[in-house]
């Protein structure tokens, strides 16, 4: 495929420094053991099955905000449908290989990926680089408040290094 084929959307200062803060802080909160050794979550059905569904609400206009700008950008004819919404934190360890999100029979639904990141790698973090097999940019250094948006049939990578 040409690299046209795999267009990204880039959003700097998506997310403000505020709702950063906010949202880490609900992370750092509520998360539990995630998927994978030394990954952690916090999703919207975690928030409410702990009875902590008011820390939902900072979510959803960031979410709308986001599925918008996806929207318009990839030309969709029809309203999007989100089908996953949560906080991931990968932490010294932690790795995943070349994957895309709808890599699974029960994840063909699937189109798009996005990612918004709360923190800066090499201010906040080192490692964790954010790789892309095809297309522009080839890796992304995640900084705090850039949200990432994607189709899900590009494959790519969390680099330890």
């Amino acid at each position: 495929m040409a690299e046209s084929d795999h267009p990204r959307l880039i959003l700097k200062n998506f997310l403000s420094t505020e709702e950063c803060k906010e949202l880490e802080f609900i992370h750092k909160s509520c998360s539990t053991v995630g998927y994978r050794p030394n990954v952690f979550s916090t999703t919207l059905s975690h928030l409410i099955a702990t009875n902590s569904a008011h820390f939902i609400m900072p979510f959803v206009p960031i979410r709308e905000r986001l599925k918008e700008k996806l929207e318009e950008f990839f030309g969709c004819e029809y309203e999007l449908v989100v089908e996953f919404t949560g906080l991931i934190s990968w932490t010294r360890g932690a790795s995943i290989g070349w994957h895309s999100d709808d890599n699974r029979p029960y994840l063909k639904q699937r189109d798009f990926t996005a990612v918004c990141y709360l923190n800066s790698y090499g201010k906040d973090f080192e490692g964790g680089l954010f790789n892309f097999q095809e297309g522009e940019p080839k890796t992304f250094a995640p900084m705090a408040g850039v949200s990432a948006v994607t189709e899900c049939f590009s494959r790519y990578l969390h680099s330890p290094h």
